[in-house]
């Protein structure tokens, strides 16, 4: 322990930062040690606005770039009293405001088309399927009515896979933010040319900060975000899953889970597209998909979903010992926590300061920060952020802290 006095752990960390904010303020000021002045807020003085959306992660990210923000010397503020209000975070970007966002997100929000490529047409399916002997053979509507039949999988028969065939990968982290990019350089126009309707998203954020330059994807996580099918153990064993292809022909008595951007039992645009991938691409199409909700995970743990779309660095997975399955041919796409922003509106220490904490959240420090926000005994972003900057060497802990040689978490 190198000398060092243990506390107990866990109870420890809600307590952390209101006891010692005061005191951590007053000794940073004190003790810092000589240097160069301050940087100045930006070109023009005025403070840098940090918005979001409520998802606990980005609101965590946001209350970490403020803090560091502050730490380097710059002034922070809040939306302007009366501003209008965007549809989405990544409307606001612009001028003095930067916006942290989930460039997965942000395209199936806007493009899906992009971010889920076509599919080429089914291969032919058997007509038949191995079945418990004497049980009876229902078959399911096929995706081309010129396409024979199939029969759903019977749990206590060898499952009876589709050929599949080599579709076009879903983009990974940098094609993602490549499309963002291209999003908004137009003002909202796609990269297929075509303008959102009047209404959208991003035609309101057109009309609500007219003369506002284009932003551009100020920095990214490390850690790319990775959209994965999650399992329990129990059913990884009984139905042999390893990957994605191991779902293929075993899908069609499974219920299935996904975040609400993915749309759930009454599909959007981007649900229908990522429903087609996986059935053309892993021969998986689910039998029942649960309504929308904001985590996917609880309904598998429950047993209400047998199948559940997450992200991997997600810590419930493994708290609630969960398979990930493997996705070599990346039938799901990938994205990236991002801060949005106009880099002519920043100086180079704001801009220095959101890549510091971009370069910080690799898997652990993405988990490590959904752990502390997320759970019965979450911290709040800000009291995250505290935490967070201080066991990634970034900031000064107070003098009653306890910081271990690694997380407690």
């Amino acid at each position: 322990m190198n000398g060092r006095r243990v506390k107990d752990r866990r109870p420890a960390r809600r307590s952390l930062v209101p006891a010692v904010a005061l005191g951590l303020a007053v000794a940073l000021g004190a003790c810092s040690p000589a240097g160069p002045p301050e940087p100045s807020s930006g070109p023009t003085g005025a403070p840098v606005t940090v918005t979001h959306s409520n998802a606990p992660l980005q609101a965590a990210v946001a209350a970490v770039v403020e803090r560091n923000l502050r730490r380097r010397g710059h002034a922070v503020a809040p939306q302007p009293e009366g501003a209008p209000v965007p549809a989405q975070p990544w409307d606001a970007a612009g001028g003095r405001t930067v916006a942290v966002v989930d460039t997965l997100t942000l395209v199936l929000t806007e493009d899906p088309a992009s971010l889920l490529p076509s599919v080429p047409e089914p291969s032919p399916r058997p007509t038949t399927a191995p079945t418990a002997a004497g049980a009876a053979s229902t078959s399911l509507p096929p995706l081309d009515p010129a396409a024979p039949p199939r029969v759903p999988a019977d749990p206590a028969a060898a499952a009876s896979p589709t050929p599949l065939p080599r579709g076009e990968s879903a983009p990974d982290a940098a094609a993602t933010r490549g499309i963002v990019e291209e999003l908004l350089a137009a003002g909202g126009a796609v990269s297929s040319g075509v303008t959102p309707a009047s209404g959208s998203s991003t035609a309101a954020a057109a009309s609500a900060f007219p003369g506002v330059a284009s932003p551009h994807v100020l920095s990214a996580s490390r850690e790319p975000l990775r959209l994965a099918a999650v399992v329990t153990a129990t059913t990884a064993t009984r139905l042999e899953l390893d990957s994605l292809d191991d779902l293929n022909g075993r899908c069609e008595e499974l219920r299935a889970a996904a975040p609400a951007v993915l749309g759930g039992a009454e599909p959007g645009v981007a649900a229908v597209l990522l429903r087609e991938r996986l059935d053309r691409l892993a021969g998986c199409r689910i039998g029942e998909w649960l309504p929308p909700a904001q985590e996917a995970i609880p309904a598998v743990v429950q047993d209400e979903a047998q199948v559940g779309l997450a992200y991997r660095f997600d810590p419930e997975i493994e708290a609630s010992a969960l398979v990930p399955l493997g996705d070599g041919e990346r039938v799901l796409p990938e994205g990236s926590i991002a801060v949005l922003g106009d880099p002519d509106a920043l100086d180079d220490d704001a801009e220095a300061a959101i890549r510091e904490v971009m370069d910080g959240l690799d898997e652990e420090g993405l988990r490590q920060l959904a752990r502390l926000t997320t759970g019965d005994d979450a911290l709040s972003p800000e009291d995250a952020a505290q935490y967070w900057l201080v066991t990634r060497g970034l900031e000064e802990a107070p003098e009653d802290w306890f910081v271990p040689r690694g997380s407690w978490f």
